[in-house]
This record gives structure tokens, C-alpha cells and sequence, in this order.
């Protein structure tokens, strides 16, 4: 390590004196053509978005004090977008559309015209709809105006792949599809539940009506750095210390590093510098960056490894010649243990508020909030140019925020008013609905702020996910337990049940995004508008934002068929985060018939009460007695009634008809007996009954059986939608 640190301190040095130097910066100019492409990353051909032919696309390189000119020509049929992320510039080119910045249209081209004040790691992404799961995001390095000594240095861009349409995925997610757990092993089945000896915490989690614990909603076929599973870096030296610029692209996925020739040094969060730290395992949220040193082995060829956070995969990288010398593997998830320890964090915690919930999570590894320390004035760390302090050797560890340390204090001007806001992070995972303070972005205020005020956002994590969170256009003091040296960022994670402050000066104008960076979650609602008050207002703001609240407020489509020897059943939903149209219906194939559409509105925090309308047609001639339309098997009769979700996910309906005939049914769909077996149970007071077991072969098709007490016993297909 004594290498390692001369190297750093020398770096550290030759830095800040480039950074404190007049400079003349130059227009540097980039074209980027985004277009549709093809992709094989899994051995089959799938649709992509590529820019310049690549992905990820091509790294942005730049000096602090240039001024960036970045033309975005949009060869496709369909419109996009660019946000330069971490980047301080004008509003009007944050890239996000319909809110900052004008979509470009197909065929047209939109350019971009930015100076750039800070230095640092930083990247860039498409800001519409699911694009930048399809490709469309690169690196951006803007190097510090002077420097004397540059060590080597590779940018290591991280991301995720699926070979399914990403509003596919999506549409999954809110159908509450079993197949991306069945995949990952997590769908912690009755059987494995009995099996591992965590039967008494399954049934005590379901009876809270809680899903199965996961810690990634979406299972990825691949894991890509700098789009390859693989990278060897074959260059650097025996000896050698390099710089790794590390930037987590992904769309959904957390990645944990752990490099095989030995510690890891940070040296830069978020592009901005911070007192070095040796760490031997760095868990890197969604959007977020850093930078390290590593030192090259004497023999052999070290691995970098990213493992996905779900250790369903990883991407690699190897530095240096000769044998490869393995990074070690993460143990697998042990889901049953980690539901029980979030039942018992729940039931510890279930009469806390957030305050008294992070105060408890201190022994679970969350934040330590700390009230702001106002007596001196920030200085300038936002372009990290100060001195990059040695700190004493230490042993490595596992990173965590609360190690983090600004290289200069961070304090916000005590002069100036504060304003706190208040931030709950909510969800249902049940319809996938994800939010601040249970509204979704559609259905939000916009967060007032003046300019001139210091503004501190509290945040509680009511939801058992991670949420990694940016703020558009600013940095902020990440209040981590180091006092008046709490780090800048501009990103940050949030576990379940902890709270955690930032604050800043606000010192910008016109509205920007605040939002959860996993892709799905942001799409699902999980956003927020921050506004100056006072400020001039877009063409977008005028419009209160209506194109962009659109993408929470969009209806996805699913269905299942069942082809069996007795007959066939269909059920078919369209779905919104408030309303849902259902349709069932059942055909025997001698001619008897039952349909049932329902038009829902789901109503409370927690979305377990549905009131509905509908109407229900039968006709089932062989069973029927009677020619009136009112009896059990011949029927054409509007109802009314409500859905109610029970303990144990058991879904109760209460409905009266037109004649004034009441019916209570009971239903549990989905339930697991193994990895991939389901039953499904449905009893009411009409006497009728059905019983259905299923075995999920693909994500499309399910071998299936059922016996129900007017169709009897049958066995064929289920296929999903």
C-alpha cells in the first residue's frame, strides 16, 4: 500500500495546484446520431438504441473551462431525449422533456450549448420513456483545467440488459408476474418456506398482506461493463496505480466491486473529490459515480468484479498480463432470512415515526442525521478543488455513506433562511405504484423553493426497497455523520425504514426533477417537480407539466388463457395506478358460457379497497333450470360491490346485483407451493368453487389443471400476457 499512498498524494497534489490556475477553456464539439439497432447479447437478435453505432455510447471528454457543444440527431421514428447527468448548467439543458427541455422530434436535431464549471465523472442518458434500458447512455469525463502528472486512467460504465421489451417489463411489474423471481430462485415458495424452517415467518408475512421480499424487481439476462461481460485491460503496468472512473448506467440494478490485487481507493464521489479511503468492497447505487485508484499486481491480471445486487450476475474486468487472479464470489441471497429480518425491523419499528426509525436503524447500518451546521460559509466544494488530504492508513472494509468525508468543510451560509421539507417514500408493490407521500407525480404539488434560501429535504423510506434519488441541477451536503465535512453528491440511496437529510443553497431558478433513478420506479410515479418560486415560467410549466405526467398515468394491458380438456378460461386487465377494467370469463365446450367485467377504482394509501361496477352474463344451458335471468347459470344482471384485500392475500368481493342478490367470494391467486408451482383458489356463497394448480415452463406458458364445481376436471395451457 505504501506505493498506493505516495501515488495518491502526489496526484492529490499536482491536482489541487492545476485546479487553482487561470485557464482559457475552447468549444468542443460532438455530434450524436441516435438510432435503432440491433443487439446480441444473449445469442438472440433484440431491438436497441445506439448512439454513434455504439453502446454504451461514446465518452464525452472535456476540460473544466470548456464550453460544450453537443449536437443530438434523431435518426428514429420516435422522439428522445438527453439529460447530462451531475452536470451544472442552465435549465433549459437538463434534457428532460416536457418539463426543462423540448424533446428532439424524429428526424431534427437539437443542440446543446453549456460551459462547464466543474471537473469530475459524470454521464449522460436518455430521459424518455424506457430508452436508456434499451441503450441510450454513455460517460462523460471533463478532466480539471491543469494538470502537471495524470495518472492512467479507464471509465468502467456499468449497466443492465434484458432481452424483453422494456415496457414489457414494466407491464410485468405491474401484473405482478412470478417469472423474473422464479428465474432469480426468489419466489420463496410455502414448500422452501417449510423446508428452510421459515414457515412461521411466511405466513407472517403474507398475513400483513406483504409480497415476497426481493431486493431487484427485474431479472437481467446480462450484466455489461463498457457493453461487454468481460474487459481485460491488458496496458498497465506491474506496479502501476491506475484510475478507475466508475459509473453505475444501469437501469435498475445496484452493482457491488471487489477488485483481487487488493484494496480499492476512493478518491471522488459523484465527481467531486473526497478524503481518500480504502475500502475492499464498494456497493454503487443507480446513477451514481466514483472514482478509484488501484494498483496493478507485480504478476498476473487482477479482476475488477461487479456483481449485481441480487447476485443473479456480474460483469468483469481484468488489469494487467498473465493469470487471471479471481475476485472472490458473494454468497447467494438467503430471501427467507432476510424476510425474517424485516419482519421483526417492521414489528420493532411498527410504532415509530421516521425520526425514532432512523434513530433505530443506527445499529442496522443507516444514516446518523446530523442538524445543520450553519457557522461557516460552504467553500466551493461542488468542483472538488481543494486539497485532497492523506488520511492515516486504515484497514479496508466494506464502504459505507457515513466514511464519506469532504476534503474541505461544506457548511451552507448561516445567513441565509432555511426552508425543511418533508419527504415520506411510499409504494405498493401489490400494483407496483411507487411515490412521495402517496402521490404519485401526476397527482403531485410542486415542491416551492426560493432562490437565496438554504433548503434541507428530510427523507423517511416507508418502502422495504432501496430508492437511489437525484436531484436535477444541484448538489447537495449529504449529512452522514462527518459533521461540517459531509460530502457533496448529487445522488443517493435510501434503505428501507431510514431516514436521511440533505441539504443546499438554493441558488437556481425555474423548476427541476427530483426522482428515483431505478427506471421502473420513476415510471411508476416515484417523482417530483422542485420549483422557484418567483421564477419565469416555460411553455411547460404553463401547461402545468400535462405531457409529462402522462408516463405514471399510462394503462397497461395483461391477460391469461387457459386451453384445458373441459373448456377454456380468459381473464384479460387494463390497468392504470387508480382505475383497472376486469374481465373473466369461462367457455365449456359444450356451449355453456360466464363473463364478468368489472370497471375498478382503487381507492386508500394502500390501494386495498376497490369499489366497482359491472355486469355479469351467463349461460350455462346444460345446468340451467330455468329461462329467467336471474338464477345462478342463466344470467344478464349489472352489479355493484367492492374488492377488499384480506390478511394472507386474500382477496375478498362484496357485490349486489339489480335484483338485490348478494354474493361474497373469496379468491387467492398465485399462491406458491414451490419455485414454479401455483394454485389458485376461488370459493362463494353461490355454491361455486374452483381449485387450479399451475407449473410456469417460460414466461409465456404455464402447464395447468383445474377442477371447478360446474366445468368438473381438466387438464392443458395456460398462456400469459
Amino acid at each position: 500500500m505504501k506505493k498506493l499512498s505516495i501515488a495518491i498524494l502526489f496526484f492529490s497534489l499536482t491536482e489541487v495546484q492545476a485546479q487553482t490556475q487561470s485557464y482559457v477553456g475552447k468549444k468542443v464539439i460532438y455530434d450524436l446520431f441516435v438510432n435503432d439497432t440491433m443487439v446480441n447479447y444473449t445469442g438472440k437478435h433484440r431491438m436497441a438504441i445506439a448512439i454513434n453505432g455504439s453502446i454504451p455510447a461514446p465518452t464525452l471528454s472535456f476540460t473544466e473551462g470548456d464550453t460544450a457543444v453537443i449536437r443530438v440527431h434523431n435518426l428514429m421514428k420516435m422522439e428522445t431525449s438527453i439529460h447530462w447527468h451531475g452536470i451544472l448548467f442552465s435549465n433549459e439543458q437538463d434534457g428532460v422533456p416536457y418539463l426543462t427541455t423540448s424533446p428532439v422530434e424524429p428526424g431534427k436535431v437539437f443542440t446543446f450549448t453549456f460551459p462547464l464549471i466543474q471537473s469530475g465523472t459524470y454521464w449522460y442518458h436518455s430521459h424518455t420513456m424506457l430508452q436508456e434500458q434499451s441503450g441510450l447512455y454513455g460517460s462523460i469525463v471533463i478532466h480539471p483545467a491543469k494538470e502537471k502528472v495524470k495518472l492512467k486512467e479507464y471509465v468502467l460504465l456499468l449497466s443492465d440488459w434484458t432481452d424483453q421489451n422494456p415496457m414489457g417489463v414494466l407491464r410485468n411489474l405491474k401484473k405482478g408476474g412470478e417469472w423474473p423471481a422464479i428465474k432469480k430462485g426468489a419466489v420463496q415458495s410455502y414448500g422452501e418456506a417449510i423446508a428452510a424452517g421459515y414457515l412461521k415467518d411466511k405466513l407472517k408475512q403474507e398475513w400483513k398482506r406483504m409480497t415476497p421480499m426481493d431486493v431487484s424487481d427485474v431479472y437481467y439476462d446480462k450484466f455489461l461493463m463498457n457493453g461487454n461481460e468481460v474487459n481485460y485491460f491488458n496496458d498497465a503496468k506491474p506496479g502501476e496505480v491506475v484510475r478507475l472512473r466508475i459509473i453505475n448506467g444501469s437501469a435498475s440494478s445496484y452493482f457491488t466491486l471487489q477488485y483481487a490485487g487488493g484494496d480499492m481507493r476512493i478518491v471522488s464521489s459523484d465527481g467531486i473529490n473526497v478524503q481518500p479511503l480504502n475500502v475492499n468492497k464498494l456497493e454503487v447505487a443507480i446513477a451514481e459515480t466514483y472514482d478509484i485508484l488501484i494498483t496493478i499486481p507485480e504478476n498476473g491480471a487482477a479482476e475488477l468484479r461487479a456483481t449485481s445486487w441480487d447476485v443473479v450476475g456480474y460483469c468483469t474486468a481484468f488489469f494487467g498480463n498473465g493469470n487471471e487472479i479471481k475476485a472472490p464470489d458473494i454468497p447467494k441471497l438467503n430471501y427467507f432470512e432476510m424476510m425474517s429480518d424485516m419482519n421483526n425491523m417492521m414489528s420493532g419499528m411498527k410504532n415509530m415515526n421516521g425520526v425514532e426509525n432512523m434513530n433505530k436503524m443506527k445499529g442496522m447500518g443507516g444514516m446518523d442525521m446530523q442538524t445543520a451546521d450553519t457557522s461557516k460559509k460552504s467553500n466551493d466544494a461542488m468542483n472538488g478543488m481543494d486539497d485532497m488530504d492523506m488520511m492515516p492508513e486504515m484497514p479496508a472494509g466494506t464502504f459505507s455513506y457515513s466514511q464519506l468525508k469532504a476534503l474541505n468543510p461544506t457548511t451552507l451560509d448561516s445567513t441565509l433562511p432555511w426552508r425543511e421539507i418533508k419527504l415520506t417514500l411510499t409504494g405498493n408493490m401489490l400494483r407496483y405504484v411507487w411515490s412521495f407521500d402517496d402521490k404519485t407525480l401526476s397527482e403531485s404539488d410542486l415542491i416551492k423553493i426560493k432562490k437565496g434560501e438554504n433548503v434541507r429535504f428530510v427523507l423517511y423510506n416507508n418502502t422495504m426497497m432501496r430508492h437511489p434519488l437525484h436531484l436535477h441541477g444541484h448538489f447537495f451536503r449529504f449529512l452522514n455523520g462527518q459533521g461540517e465535512y459531509s460530502p457533496m453528491k448529487h445522488t443517493f440511496d435510501i434503505k428501507p425504514m431510514e431516514t436521511v437529510t440533505i441539504e443546499f443553497e438554493a441558488n437556481e431558478e425555474k423548476d427541476w426533477f427530483f426522482h428515483c433513478h431505478i427506471l421502473y420506479h420513476m415510471m411508476s410515479g416515484m417523482a417530483r417537480i422542485v420549483s422557484y418560486e418567483g421564477s419565469d415560467q416555460n411553455e411547460y410549466a404553463k401547461t402545468k407539466y400535462k405531457k409529462l405526467k402522462r408516463e405514471d398515468k399510462l394503462i397497461y394491458p395483461w391477460a391469461n388463457l387457459s386451453l384445458h380438456s373441459q373448456g377454456a378460461w380468459m381473464e384479460g386487465n387494463l390497468s392504470n395506478n387508480k382505475n383497472a377494467l376486469e374481465f373473466e370469463g369461462r367457455v365449456s365446450w359444450t356451449g355453456n358460457y360466464e363473463t364478468e367485467t368489472h370497471l375498478l377504482r382503487y381507492v386508500g394509501k394502500k390501494q386495498f379497497f376497490a369499489p366497482y361496477i359491472g355486469i355479469d352474463f351467463r349461460k350455462n344451458k346444460t345446468l340451467s333450470l330455468s329461462d329467467q335471468f336471474d338464477t345462478k347459470d342463466n344470467r344478464r344482471v349489472f352489479d355493484a360491490g367492492f374488492y377488499y384485500l384480506l390478511p394472507m392475500l386474500i382477496r375478498s368481493e362484496w357485490r349486489i346485483d339489480q335484483y338485490g342478490k348478494l354474493r361474497l367470494q373469496l379468491e387467492r391467486r398465485d399462491l406458491p407451493l414451490s419455485n414454479n408451482v401455483f394454485i389458485d383458489l376461488r370459493v362463494n356463497t353461490d355454491k361455486e368453487y374452483t381449485v387450479g394448480l399451475r407449473f410456469m415452463v417460460s414466461r409465456f406458458v404455464s402447464i395447468s389443471t383445474n377442477y371447478d364445481s360446474d366445468y368438473k376436471w381438466g387438464i392443458g395451457l395456460t398462456f400469459h400476457y
